[in-house]
């Protein structure tokens, strides 16, 4: 594409925030307010429109046939009801099934001690197991919940311990990709007692505190537990507003509750059978099989959490689960995680309302249970205020996190991989398909499980300081960077050759559809598909009329008319890169 043609996503942006003027404009934004909409639940599809916007909340991005087979359905609730029928992809299942040693190399399934001795090239098998799964896998739903839950109970591999240890951290993620559509209490127990978890916030091999040598437990997990995890830094009412008293928020706990907390968590080790980590030998086993307890490393005194007492006496396992339950239990937990999950999957600034009946539900799914997460998840995406109607607020939506552009370009064009080869100092290892999209640069900072800290990528009350001055949230808008992903995602549709051979990269696209529009010079029928889509419906007119004038005209540098196939990739880039679709609605 000629230099120049496309403004950059960060430009485009700029002017959609700052509304200068025409229909692309959203100026005068209002602070979200309680929701308008008083009618029932609509769970009927009345347009592929419809169909499209929905899969972009519920899935890794919409494709034709899935947004044809939604439509047809016509029923939401009955598209989440089949999701949920569909069994688990597993990333270490994944990797056992498709892992085939080369040169000598044993398949990975028959020596899973290779995890150890190849440590550091698996790590490419993570990222790579993770692509797959959420551009073919069929259980999207689950995976996309997953992958939120993996936004707000952050491990990563930024850290010492779990740099060169994939797959604790396939394993961890398997824990949330099980957990997503089970129970909030016992997703709560699976991440506290997952080796990952253990390592990352330092309480494996945490032993209780010694009043002579004055030594006092690790308080790291004990303060993100309850900062992060489950209820926050301040109370809460049930629309996930803040308590005031005297006008100041109130805080949910103090240093003492920390400290208490981290006597909790003693006494835990992985499963080599030596408390202190250093001690014992790292084994594929001990990196994937819940902690254990070594209960004379464990803190038995009488601890008091949130004004609630755990008895002296009492063991690691059985004080532990004392403990996840209070805060399970907390009034905080509902409001906290809903508001977040409904952030991640649906819109930065859902009304308090819209909160209030998530976390009713996350409170009793109707039949008197506590965090039934397919409730949860069901409340989410079938609020009235989030099927799209004529009611949406004015600042109804989310920003696209870079990860999930490539996701929804990888599925909506059907993308296919070749085969990959595994290396460790050229030495062949394992071979399997495979996109070969390594690396948090090529998403610009976003990778599964490589958050720089435990905040994640974003944090959920975060925005640029243009919207924040409006009291609105749009935390993935803040790491979008200087220059956006444009100038990546343009060199893969495009197929740039140095991108694709700077990084090997595999992606194969599925056109004939984009060609067959510009072979016939229909670019309004091209974009009109495009609009369905990758934006559901929601591109300008102004962003219409400007790639249209584009295509009727594009030459290449020496004045040349461009070919089918490079019309069908800038017209999809085009779009790919317009705020109409990094805004998602």
């Amino acid at each position: 594409m000629k230099k120049g043609v496309y403004i950059s996503l960060s430009l485009l942006l700029s002017i959609l925030l700052l509304g200068c003027g025409g229909d692309d404009s959203i100026s005068n934004i209002t602070p979200p307010q309680d929701s308008p909409i008083t009618d029932n639940h609509i769970l009927t599809v009345s347009s592929a429109k419809e169909a499209s916007a929905f899969l972009s909340r519920a899935s890794f991005g919409a494709k034709q046939t899935d947004i044809n087979a939604l439509h047809s359905l016509n029923n939401y609730e009955a598209w989440i009801d089949q999701q949920f029928s569909q069994p688990a992809s597993y990333h270490l299942q994944w990797a056992y099934s498709y892992a085939r040693g080369v040169d000598g190399v044993a398949n990975l399934k028959d020596n899973p001690e290779d995890w150890q001795t190849y440590g550091g090239t698996l790590g490419y098998l993570q990222r790579d197991a993770w692509w797959d799964i959420a551009t073919f896998g069929k259980d999207q739903l689950r995976q996309r919940v997953a992958f939120a839950l993996s936004e707000i109970f952050v491990i990563s591999k930024n850290n010492g311990a779990l740099l060169t240890q994939a797959d604790s951290r396939m394993s961890y993620y398997d824990v949330l990709v099980k957990n997503a559509l089970g129970n909030f209490e016992t997703l709560l127990k699976d991440v506290t007692f997952h080796p990952s978890m253990g390592k990352y916030l330092s309480y494996l091999g945490n032993p209780k505190g010694d009043p002579v040598k004055g030594t006092h437990p690790d308080e790291n997990y004990a303060r993100e537990l309850m900062q992060l995890f489950t209820i926050g830094l301040y109370e809460l009412n049930l629309d996930g507003t803040r308590k005031l008293l005297n006008g100041k928020p109130i805080p949910t706990y103090t240093q003492k509750d920390i400290r208490e907390m981290a006597k909790v968590f003693t006494g835990l080790t992985d499963q080599n059978g030596t408390f202190f980590i250093a001690d014992g030998e790292i084994t594929h086993a001990s990196n994937i099989k819940p902690m254990i307890a070594m209960d004379e490393y464990h803190d038995r005194t009488e601890k008091t959490i949130l004004g609630q007492t755990i008895p002296a006496g009492g063991d690691t396992v059985s004080d532990i689960n004392q403990a996840l339950h209070i805060l399970f239990m907390h009034p905080n937990t509902a409001p906290f995680i809903s508001k977040q999950l409904i952030q991640h999957l649906v819109t930065s600034n859902p009304s308090s309302l819209y909160v209030k009946r998530v976390a009713t539900v996350f409170n009793n799914n109707g039949s008197g249970i506590r965090g039934d997460m397919k409730a949860v998840i069901k409340a989410i995406l079938l609020d009235k205020e989030a099927l799209r109607n004529d009611n949406h607020p004015a600042n109804f939506g989310k920003f696209r996190e870079p990860l999930l552009f490539f996701t929804h370009l990888f599925r909506a064009f059907n993308a296919s991989n070749e085969q990959h080869i595994l290396k460790q100092k050229n030495k062949p290892l394992y071979q399997y398909a495979s996109f070969n999209f390594n690396g948090t640069g090529m998403t610009q900072q976003e990778g599964p499980l490589e958050a720089l800290t435990v905040f994640n990528y974003f944090t959920p009350d975060d925005a640029p300081f243009a919207l924040k001055q409006q009291g609105l949230l749009a935390p993935e808008l803040t790491i979008y960077g200087k220059d956006g992903i444009d100038d990546v995602l343009m060199g893969i549709i495009n197929k740039n050759g140095f991108i694709y051979d700077t990084y090997d990269l595999s992606i194969n696209l599925d056109l004939r559809q984009e060609k067959a529009y510009v072979t016939n010079k229909d670019f309004t029928g091209l974009l009109n598909h495009l609009d369905l889509l990758l934006t559901a419906g929601a591109m300008s007119n102004t962003t219409k009329s400007s790639i249209l004038a584009y295509l009727n005209n594009a030459k290449d540098d020496e004045g040349n008319p461009l070919s089918i196939e490079q019309l069908s990739r800038y017209a999809i880039a085009l779009v790919i890169t317009s705020p109409d679709y990094a805004l998602q609605r």
